[in-house]
């Protein structure tokens, strides 16, 4: 009985030590990750990175850019990360342009959290996506006056 219970123990403090080691990605590694993601024009990968909130964000960017990466991927150099309490700031530079990262604990995970117009490549990628589409937008409304004019 003792040697069961001594085994049990044992087990126990096995998984409990390979639990804690296996803990999750820390603010820095998950932002990296974010930014490469991004930069490729990888929106699934992102996804996993990201909060819920800019999840939704990410669903958006890949149905207009259609499944297909758009142009070359940013250089994208990781610096330095500031972790106060469930928030960080990563420090980083997108072609040679400094620019931080917003990221907090979701869940107990870090995750990338950043809006539209936010100083991320994702907030850029936004504004123009959402500047194309006004675009269109007032094109299409254009040549449909000129339609009905025509008539």
């Amino acid at each position: 009985m003792t040697r069961t219970i001594k085994f049990s123990a044992l087990a126990l403090i096995a998984v409990v030590v390979l639990w804690a080691c296996g803990g999750s990605a820390g603010a820095k590694e998950v932002g990296e990750k974010f930014l490469n993601a991004i930069a490729s024009s990888d929106y699934e990968t992102a996804k996993k990175y990201a909060t819920k909130d800019a999840q939704a964000s990410l669903d958006m960017m890949a149905s207009m850019a259609g499944g297909e990466a758009k142009g070359e991927a940013a250089k994208i150099e990781i610096g330095e990360v500031k972790e106060e309490g469930d928030k960080a700031t990563l420090n980083y530079k997108e072609n040679g342009t400094d620019k931080t990262l917003d990221l907090v604990k979701e869940d107990g995970t870090w995750k990338a959290n950043w809006s539209k117009g936010g100083a991320s490549p994702v907030g850029e990628a936004i504004d123009a996506a959402t500047e194309a589409v006004g675009e269109a937008v007032d094109s299409l409304g254009g040549a449909v006056d000129s339609a009905a004019a025509a008539h």
